[in-house]
């Protein structure tokens, strides 16, 4: 009897391409502390130039110093953002939520 060859590295391959998926997909990446990160647009929101400042450990907090840097740079627009990550397909921020209370 022949050992079949073609059908078990098939089936190497598969289990290798699912598993590959399975460690790659969002649900098993570690669950980080949410943080909020704050934009201060120093020239404008339509200008793609920011200053960003993380590990706020509280949307408070976060908002007092963006009003503080806001200020500073003669009341320029800020937002702050819940858990932010670098999106490389869009070339910008992502945020699970953004908030900007005067």
């Amino acid at each position: 009897m022949k050992f079949p060859v073609v059908p078990v590295f098939v089936l190497i391959l598969l289990t290798c391409f699912v598993s590959a998926i399975w460690f790659i997909s969002p649900n098993d990446k570690k669950n980080q502390p949410e943080t909020w990160s704050a934009f201060i647009y120093t020239h404008g929101y339509d200008s793609g130039k920011y200053k960003k400042t993380d590990n706020f450990s509280h949307y408070e907090s976060c908002r007092d110093f963006a009003r503080e840097q806001s200020s500073f740079y003669d009341d320029v627009p800020w937002e702050c953002g819940l858990s932010c990550a670098f999106d490389t397909r869009k070339q910008g921020f992502q945020c699970k939520e953004m908030k900007n209370e005067h």
